[in-house]
């Protein structure tokens, strides 16, 4: 990819560990960047699961959360043993061996409690929208949370609301509420929006899904346990819009509306903290940016995001390489965007190889996406993107910084494990967005946690985005770090 700056194409780079990448990534990031362990919870059972396939041969392997076969029989999604290493009949002797591992639901031996969203008319809404504001509540649910341990009694509902598109139509999300029982009556409720990192192309893999069967809850336990009400949106939307900044950004504020609706409790003087890490960095990073145009009244008191894709452009040429284990982001950000923009030829684009990725990827969850170079899955003439307008200018929409500056404070992360970033965020990216609002007069704290890569910076980040929203709520004094930020990466759109 020649779109940008070479810099980050030609840095020595330590070569991955394949299954150890794929791992990380499927337990980190789909589960919302933590692990959930909790003797004989559903979680419990189908991490048992997956080692179990593991020591049997099946590398890399992720399982479906309601079924035994990774995905459901004969479903788009089936599982594809080629990607795995194995044949079938190694894969069918493995899930034998491995079955007693999986918890009663997901084992196929009683009916699953919980339907998958695509077969769960509660996703589904048919009438107009035209008239109903952003934030609007067409149906509302009580569900089981399935905690992952919280110690604490949790009421937990779910919203399907109004809100907006990547290109200004109104469609419709879910977000799932939780608040604990522990604290009464509207007066003083805290609402932290925590956006997880479910980079993902199908509906399975949404949090309103997955929270229900206790596999992305970890993050979410520490505000439970501190009193605070948590709001998850489903922010890729009904069209699974991965990458869509905009999009994710209406989706996260209109989430935070519709729950304040539901609590009975006022726009202006709730406190509202966003927090999100990688994928899930990207929905609150421009829920911030819109939010004082598109939802001026929400009191949000601070803003914790870390592991963020500033510059869609920087990250893509980060990762192009054969030996990064992100490259997979290449083809799904690309089929994530065509999603949102209504992009229907984008296999125009794409070589042969690259339409069989994309159209085997168009259902995953992450850690099962196959990835690609711009070499590989983009024809001769596409290659450099920033010269392909139609793809240029839906990247130009995904810069960070660009639209309104957010009020604060933030509190900004990046691993740094080799010269250019954590292996698929550019540090400089990150010192350059931190720098900018600065400049414009936003109160930031930038953290750069050397040594650590993606996966790995996760864990302080999420501990310090805790702490720094604990102490927004209880109106502590803000340490300014700006004084000691300087630039980063010359950033900027390079569509005409």
């Amino acid at each position: 990819m020649a779109c940008i700056p070479r810099w980050t194409r030609h840095l020595p780079r330590r070569r991955p560990r394949w299954r150890r990448a794929a791992a990380m990534t499927a337990g980190v990031l789909a589960a919302g960047v933590a692990v959930v362990a909790c003797s004989g919870s559903h979680a419990t059972g189908l991490a048992a699961y997956t080692s179990c396939m593991r020591s049997h041969g099946v590398a890399d392997f992720t399982p479906h959360p309601t079924s035994g076969t990774g995905v459901p029989k004969n479903s788009p999604q089936q599982q594809d043993f080629r990607q795995l290493k194995v044949t079938k009949s190694v894969f069918l002797a493995a899930r034998k061996a491995c079955q007693p591992q999986l918890p009663a639901a997901a084992s196929g031996t009683g009916t699953p409690a919980v339907l998958a969203p695509a077969a769960d008319p509660f996703y589904r809404w048919r009438g107009p929208l035209t008239q109903d504001a952003p934030g609007t509540i067409l149906r509302t649910r009580t569900i089981t949370f399935a905690d992952g341990g919280a110690t604490a009694p949790v009421k937990a509902s779910q919203l399907l609301y109004v809100t907006t598109g990547e290109l200004g139509r109104r469609t419709v999300s879910v977000a799932t509420v939780l608040q604990p029982l522990t604290r009464t009556g509207p007066a003083g409720i805290r609402l932290v929006s925590y956006q997880a990192a479910y980079d993902a192309l199908g509906a399975q893999c949404d949090p309103s899904y997955t929270l229900r069967l206790g596999v992305s809850a970890a993050p979410i336990l520490p505000y439970l346990a501190a009193g605070d009400t948590v709001v998850a949106a489903d922010y890729e939307g009904e069209d699974l819009a991965y990458g869509a900044g905009q999009q994710s950004g209406y989706e996260t504020l209109d989430a935070i509306k519709a729950a304040e609706k539901m609590l009975g409790v006022p726009q202006a003087s709730t406190p509202v903290g966003l927090t999100g890490y990688s994928g899930g960095s990207v929905p609150t990073e421009f829920a911030s940016e819109l939010a004082p145009a598109y939802a001026p009244r929400l009191d949000i008191v601070g803003v914790a995001e870390g592991g963020l894709p500033v510059d869609p452009f920087h990250n893509l040429a980060y990762v192009d390489h054969p030996a990064s284990s992100w490259n997979w982001v290449i083809p799904v950000h690309l089929i994530g965007l065509a999603r949102a923009f209504g992009l229907r030829d984008l296999d125009s684009y794409l070589t042969a190889r690259g339409i069989a990725v994309v159209r085997a990827d168009q259902t995953r969850c992450v850690g099962g996406f196959a990835g690609l170079t711009t070499g590989q899955l983009l024809k001769p003439q596409y290659r450099d993107i920033a010269k392909v307008p139609v793809l240029a200018r839906m990247l130009d929409r995904g810069i960070m910084g660009q639209t309104v500056t957010p009020r604060g404070p933030l509190l900004i992360g990046a691993g740094h494990s080799d010269p250019a970033g954590d292996g698929v965020i550019v540090t400089g990216d990150v010192r350059e967005l931190a720098y900018a609002y600065c400049q414009r007069g936003v109160p930031v704290e930038l953290r750069i946690y050397t040594g650590l890569d993606h996966s790995q910076a996760a864990a302080p980040f999420l501990s310090q985005a805790q702490a720094f929203l604990a102490q927004r709520f209880d109106n502590q004094p803000f340490r300014d770090g700006c004084a000691g930020i300087g630039p980063g990466n010359p950033i900027a759109p390079v569509a005409p």
